[in-house]
């Protein structure tokens, strides 16, 4: 019996993860992201844990698989969150073809909900999916102090040394930094001031490759995992992490060819 009761309990939570793309789409920011746009079926990917026990840091990846309609790329993904006190999680901006749309990062859940996934086409195209995580302890829980100004430090860049002949270079990122919201009470019981890292960008040659945006919902210590295509040519990528009073940190790094 105690088995049984386990496998519906499960059977009961994989079914609540996977509700069609138009719950998702119903959605009030999802719903102002797919204004005009011709909603597509199949292709964009969304992957967390069914259980996750720390919901300040969650494992996401999010991937588009599909074909879009001819003449068309992904120039956009989206993260909402629909239980968030702000829906955002982070997004990503793609103004070329230098990244492939395929990522991976770390965001902060306050309570068990849906997470929604929003692809945009360049063109009118756009693509949702979602999955339900069951959260254990929130990621707003804590009232621990950090340094008000505490800044970006120590960023990390690791490339792939064993990628395939013609195969995606995999990228990583990580930044450290408190990615305070301004939600979180300190010791005194009053909101400690926000502090965030705004953006990451990605430049290859003289134009932007990547931006991922981050917000509220992003994990502290801003990681990401990314795909280039392999590049024709050798040639430098700079990577810049940029806070929300301006400050920059630069890495610059030669891509293997």
């Amino acid at each position: 019996m105690h088995r049984r009761n386990c496998l519906l309990t499960l059977g009961a939570l994989l079914a609540a993860r996977t509700a069609s793309a138009q719950d998702a789409a119903a959605f009030t920011p999802a719903q102002q992201l797919l204004r005009g746009r011709n909603l597509q079926g199949t292709g964009l990917e969304l992957d967390l844990p069914a259980l996750s026990e720390n919901g300040g840091a969650v494992p996401l990846s999010v991937a588009f698989r599909g074909t879009p309609p001819a003449g068309e790329t992904v120039v956009a993904i989206h993260l909402l969150a629909t239980r968030n006190p702000n829906p955002g999680l982070l997004s990503f901006e793609l103004p070329g073809d230098r990244v492939l749309p395929d990522f991976a990062t770390r965001v902060r859940l306050a309570e068990s909900q849906t997470v929604i996934a929003v692809a945009l086409g360049s063109k009118n195209s756009a693509w949702v999916t979602q999955r339900r995580v069951q959260v254990t302890v929130s990621g707003c829980l804590g009232a621990g102090e950090t340094t008000p100004n505490e800044g970006m430090r120590s960023p990390r860049i690791a490339l792939a040394k064993n990628a395939k002949a013609g195969g995606p270079i995999e990228v990583k990122a990580l930044v450290q930094h408190p990615m305070e919201t301004g939600l979180r009470p300190g010791t005194d019981g009053k909101p400690l001031p926000q502090n965030l890292v705004r953006d990451f960008t990605l430049r290859l040659g003289e134009r932007a490759a990547l931006t991922a945006r981050f917000q509220t919902g992003t994990s502290e210590n801003p990681y990401l995992r990314f795909l280039l295509p392999p590049p024709a040519a050798a040639e430098p990528a700079v990577f810049i992490w940029t806070d929300q009073n301006g400050r920059t940190l630069r890495e610059e790094r030669p891509l293997p060819v």
